[in-house]
This record gives structure tokens, sequence and C-alpha cells, in this order.
């Protein structure tokens, strides 16, 4: 409990007998001391670490009869009567009737945020004490203690918080996440941007008149926001993990794609270096940096991926009394994810060797290295199976933007366009080898993407099944149906030759066979696309997909640097953000041009969604799509509510990518980098669209379920595993106690009366 003394009221004016009145500040503060020998000056002691001011309206009840009205008093007296017995609600009821009576007191407001305290609504607390702290005229000390409440609000809001994420789940039935579990990222960011703002509030204080307690408060909250972060710094590296493994061939693709883009700029390093020195020297190191971080990740993911175990449901479990001394056979998933995790570490060894080489000044022998492990990462990225529809979505996109590639070439260093650098002049005397540029190594994916995509429809038409579970299968999961296969395997089967064909054409730098060849690569992968199956889910994941790598890119070209612990970048954010540093300083593209390409990307995935939105009205009933807005949504299927619901989504982020795209417009006319910036008018309405998207999607997607043993098998797993993760989060919990404490005791010696005994 917070013990309290009670408040005298005076009501007379200024003269020797009134402590309060007759000295300055410094006097009230000794008065207060007198009243109470160890407790600081107007403030409530209090037992946790944090101590409550107390101003009441003894000031007001002083100041001149021509400063308040003579009909409030017997109101504010009966209010701090009120107060001193602990009936909070009718000193608050009392103070509003004195505000309505006599407006604009700030020492009402502050009086009203002291009973909004007491009775546990900070939110409230805070408007007053806000109210009172901004207005004009007002004391010093008590700007200073309405400051310091507000940080006191807003610090015990997210202890609060910060106590019941960090608390046990109440019945051993109750499955509670830890606290540095995945799911509670949302709740830890905001609880740390809490205390920051406690923080804010306790130095506003601190610069209205210094105080050895807000001093303290400050260091306490920095002291907790430090665990908090620690907290979410987990939490991220467990979603980020999490994320991998369920689908690491999307994320080593994210990986492909910026090595692919490390590629091209020390390409151009090497080609056309800039003339000053010393630019040369910052674009290596920006390079270097940027291959650094890939590296990481690279390793990091090759790590997860030989340490990867799939559940085998229907797996005998050893016998106790006769433990199996065999290692447990790989699954054919296993098996590929050992062999991506082999190349893998091929490649992390050459992005080693390209940081060396770069480090030493030999940008050449560097970037060779950089294309080795770009190789080496296709190799890992084919040794996964790929789903049809959207590789061959993928495979249209390049294919196409690499034939305008091939169609605007009139001279041998055309061959050397790449689609990442946008247009370049590049020297007339430039000589490159043929197979290592961009057209050529991006015409090679497409016919490797082709040619796998061919053996995985010829297996699939030709393995055996079980003729009771066909049907089955083929209901589930449509791709299965041999017939089909049998018509994409032919339709395939030319794509080996014709991409070989085409890229001889690129070598011998034959710009008509090339554009054949490719024109028949289209065809093929047309003609595959129209009788494939392609659900509504399929595009909202590509779409998704599409926007966060846009979204992502959108945040590095902008420069924006995360001034807060709490919004740090992700691993991916951050090799974006040097690339665009790198391909700033070697190219120095204009703001309007970078706007204009980021324009165009939107508008395409704009015209995707209007598919996605197309496809789901399709697929919604006529009676459905026509029943009034208003209409009870049980009465349609759940299939049609689902797309109803995610139609809406759709609309959304429809919506939102128009106003990203005026956005970026408004950059492009203005030639600025300024919209571009967080919180501008390009990033937030695209966050916004993501955001729909992903709603979307999950509006689509029903929960999984599972047969009941399976499902109890899981449970046990689960809850052995967070067994195991509170045992090690509780002696975390007890080392950083350990370290809090003696850091306590290093930052800051106080009297007894304020020493933190709770967290």
């Amino acid at each position: 409990m917070i013990s309290r003394r009670p408040m005298q009221v005076i009501i007379a004016d200024r003269s020797a007998r009134n402590p309060f009145r007759a000295a300055s500040h410094g006097g009230i503060r000794s008065a207060f001391r007198n009243h109470e020998d160890e407790n600081p000056p107007g403030r409530r002691p209090q037992k946790g670490f944090w101590g409550q001011r107390l101003l009441l309206i003894s000031w007001l009840l002083a100041m001149p009869l021509a400063s308040a009205r003579a009909d409030i008093r017997p109101l504010l007296l009966d209010a701090e009567g009120q107060f001193t017995q602990n009936r909070f609600e009718q000193a608050l009821k009392l103070y509003k009737q004195a505000d309505e009576a006599e407006p604009d007191h700030p020492a009402v407001w502050y009086n009203m945020g002291l009973c909004h305290m007491e009775l546990g609504d900070g939110d409230k607390a805070i408007q007053q004490f806000e109210k009172a702290a901004s207005q004009s005229g007002v004391p010093a000390y008590l700007k200073q203690d309405a400051f310091y409440n507000i940080g006191l609000a807003r610090a015990a809001s997210a202890r609060q918080k910060l106590n019941d994420l960090m608390a046990p789940a109440t019945q051993p039935t109750d499955r509670k996440p830890a606290p540095d579990d995945p799911a509670n990222i949302e709740n830890l960011k905001k609880i740390a941007d809490e205390f920051l703002l406690a923080i804010a509030a306790f130095r506003q204080a601190r610069d209205v008149g210094p105080d050895d307690d807000t001093e303290h408060n400050i260091r306490a909250a920095r002291i907790i926001r430090r665990n908090v972060l620690g907290l979410l710094q987990r939490a991220a590296e467990a979603k980020e993990k999490e994320d991998i493994l369920k689908d690491p061939r999307a994320y080593l693709e994210s990986l492909i794609a910026e090595q692919d883009q490390q590629v091209s700029l020390t390409r151009y390093l090497v080609i056309r270096p800039p003339d000053d020195p010393g630019a040369v020297r910052h674009a290596r190191r920006t390079a270097i940096r940027g291959q650094r971080k890939l590296m990481e990740r690279t390793g990091e993911l090759a790590d997860q991926l030989a340490q990867y175990r799939q559940q085998q449901a229907d797996a005998p479990a050893p016998s106790a009394s006769q433990p199996s001394t065999q290692p447990a056979e790989q699954t054919p998933l296993e098996k590929a994810y050992r062999a991506a995790s082999a190349q893998l570490r091929k490649a992390v060894d050459s992005q080693k060797d390209a940081c060396a080489f770069l480090l030493d000044g030999e940008i050449k022998p560097g970037w060779d290295k950089q294309f080795a492990a770009l190789e080496q990462m296709y190799g890992a990225l084919f040794l996964y199976p790929l789903e049809p529809a959207p590789a061959l979505a993928k495979a249209k996109a390049v294919q196409q933007m690499l034939r305008e590639l091939v169609a605007e070439v009139k001279k041998t260093t055309d061959w050397l366009s790449d689609p990442l650098l946008g247009d370049v002049e590049w020297p007339k005397d430039a000589e490159w080898d043929a197979d290592k540029t961009s057209i050529f190594v991006q015409q090679a994916v497409v016919g490797g993407t082709l040619a796998m995509l061919q053996n995985q429809f010829r297996f699939l038409s030709t393995r055996p099944a079980d003729e009771e579970q066909a049907p089955q299968e083929q209901q589930e999961n449509p791709m299965l149906d041999r017939e089909l296969n049998e018509k994409l395997s032919k339709i395939m089967e030319p794509a080996p030759e014709t991409s070989q064909r085409c890229l001889k054409a690129i070598m011998d730098r034959n710009r008509k066979d090339t554009l054949a060849a490719q024109d028949e690569l289209l065809k093929m992968i047309d003609e595959a696309m129209e009788l494939l199956p392609r659900t509504v889910e399929q595009r909202l994941q590509e779409l998704i997909a599409k926007q966060a790598e846009l979204n992502s890119q959108v945040k590095a070209e902008s420069g924006d640097e995360s001034a807060d612990e709490s919004t740090k970048p992700s691993p991916l954010d951050e090799i974006r953000k040097w690339a665009a540093e790198l391909k700033t300083r070697l190219l120095a593209p204009r703001a309007s041009k970078v706007a204009d390409g980021f324009r165009e990307r939107q508008e395409k995935i704009q015209k995707d969604g209007g598919k996605a939105a197309a496809q789901i009205r399709e697929e919604i009933p006529a009676e459905a799509a026509s029943q009034p807005a208003g209409a009870p949504p049980t009465s349609q299927p759940s299939r049609v509510q689902a797309l109803i619901e995610a139609g809406k989504h759709v609309a959304a982020d429809d919506e939102q990518m128009t106003q990203a795209i005026e956005g970026l417009n408004r950059a492009s006319v203005e030639n600025s980098r300024k919209p571009l910036k967080s919180g501008g008018p390009v990033q937030v309405p695209q966050a916004k669209a993501l955001e729909e998207l992903v709603k979307a999607l999950m509006a689509l997607q029903p929960p999984q379920s599972q047969p009941q043993d399976d499902q109890q098998d899981q449970q046990d797993r689960q809850q052995q595993e967070q067994q195991r993760d509170r045992q090690e989060i509780q002696r975390e919990i007890e080392q950083a106690e350990k370290q809090r404490q003696e850091a306590e005791r290093q930052l800051h010696q106080r009297r007894p009366r304020t020493v933190i005994k709770d967290w």
C-alpha cells in the first residue's frame, strides 16, 4: 500500500505563519521535510521504486481573491477532505464541478489527474497532467511534478504489462507462450515504446528542475527497457528462424536476389570505377559491409537446414529396454535440406573470400568470388521441389524482362545491360565474358527452372499410384493428377533444348536468334499456365511476397535510420540498405528515376491484385454477391464467407496501393526522396496494403486440423519444449536480476527509503 500524509489547507495570504507560501520553492520543500523527515518534498512515499508527487490544491487556495472566485472554495475544501479520506471518486466529482464553475485552473486539472491515478485510470491521469503542464504561466514546480507523474503513470502501465507477460499460467492446463515467444513481439514493442515515453516525461521533469528521484527513475526505466529489448531481440530471432523453416526456398530466393545485386554493383565498379580514389574506397567499404551481412544470413540458413529434423507421426518410438543404436534414416526432405546446406556452405566460403579480396582492394578477384557464390546459391535453390504455378509466373516475368532488354540491344556494350542497375552508360571499350553478364545468368536461371519443372511433371505423370487413394489425393492437390502432369510434361519437353539454344545465341551476341528462342520459351510458359489450376490463395501469397520486397526496397532507398532499438531493421533490410547506399555511391540515380521504377512495380502489383479480386468475385455465387450488406453471414457457406471477407481486404489493399502510387508520383515530380521517408505518403499506404493482403490470405486459410492422436503428440512435445524454455528463461532472468542489482549499486547510491525492491 502507498502511505500518505494529510495535506494542510491554507486559505490565508502570504505571511510568516504560512510556511507553504512564505518561502520560495525551496521553502516549500523544507516544510515537507519538517513534516515528514525521510520523505522527499511534494511526494507521497511508496514501497516500490517510484514515488507519486502530490500537490493537491493548497497553493490554489492561497491565491488572492482576484485569482479564484469565492464560490468554488467550499468545493475545493470538500474535495481535499474527500481525497485525504481515500474517497477518490467523490473528490473527482467535486474537482469537476469546480472546473466547470471556474475553468482554466491548472491545479484543479493536476488534482483531477491524481484522482484518476488513484482510481487506476492512467490514460485519463496523463491527459490531465499534460493539460496542466501545457498551460502558460504554470509555476515551475507544478509543471515539474506534472511531467514526473506522467512518467510515473506510463512506467507503471508498462511495468504492469511486463509483469503480466512474465507471469506463469494460472492453470496447469493453460498454454501461455514464453515472454520471448514470437507471439509476444508486438506486446514487447509496445512495452518498450511505453517505457521510452516514460523516460521522455521524466527527462522533461528534469529539464524543469533537477531532482535525484527523477534521475533515479530515468536510470531504473532504462534498465528495465534494456531487458525488454533483450526479450524482443530473442523473440525476433525465433520468429526469423520459424519463417525460414516455414518456407526456406522463399528465404533463399531473397538471399539470391541480394547476392545478385551485389554482383551487379561490383561488376559496375570493376568496369567503370569512379574517378575519385576516395569514392572508390568508400564504395568498396560499402560493398564489404553488404557482403558480410549477406554472408552471415547465408551461413545461418545453412546451419538451420543442416539441423532440420522432420517430425514423423507414424514412426515407432524406440523401446526403453532395447534402445536403438542405428541412426534414424533421413527423410527425402531432410536429404534435400542437407544437400542444400552443403551447397550454401560453399557459397559462404566464396563470400568470405570475396570480402577478403575487396578488403585488400582487389576488386576483380572479389567480384569473381561473388559470382561463384551466386552460382552456388542457385545450385542450392534447384535442390528444392518447385510449386508449378508461382514458379511459372516468376519465370514468365523474368523472361519478359529479358526479352525487353535484348530487344533494345543496338551495340555490343548493350549486352551488359542489367535490370538491377537500370539505364547506365557502359564504356565503349568494356570487355566482359558473355557467360557472366546479367542477361546470360538470368536466362540460365529461367532455363533451369523450366527444365526442373519438366522433370517434375514427367515424374508425376509416370509414378505408380494406389487406385483407391488417387481420387482423394487429386481432390486435395490437383497437381497430382497424372493426366494433367502428362500434358504439362509434353508442353515443357522442348524447354531444355530451347534454353540451351538461347544461351548459345547470347554467347554469340546474336540478337535475332536470342529473341526467337525467348519467344518460344514464353509460348511454352503461357501454354503451361493455361492448364494449371491457380487458386486465390496462391495469387495472394505471390502478392504478399512482391509487396513485402517492394516495401523493404523503398525503405532502404529512402535512407531512413531507425532511431529506436525496438524498431531494429530485419537482416534483409540491412542488406538492402547497404546495397542501396552502394548503388547511390556508384550511380547517383536521380530521385525521380528511382521513384518511377518503384511506381511501375507498384502498378504491376496493383494490376495483379485486380486479377485476384476478379477471381474472388467469380468464385462467390451470384445469390451471395447480391445479398444485402447487413444480411447475417451465418446464412452463407464458410467458404463463401471467407471469400467475401477476403474481397473486402483486397479492395482496401487496392485503395492503399493507389495512395502509394500517388506518393511515388509526387516524389517523381518533385525529384525528391522526401516522400519516400517513413511516415510519408509512400511507406504508410504500402505498409497498410501489405497488412490488408495478409488479412485477406488469413481469411481464406481455414484452421489446420489434425487427427486427435497427432494433436496430442504435438501438444506433449510443445509442453516439453515450453517447460525447457521456461527453465532457461528463468535462469536468464535470475542472471539478469543479479546484473541489474550490481548495476544499480554502481549507478546510484540512495537512502533506504528509495531502494528498488521489486521490478
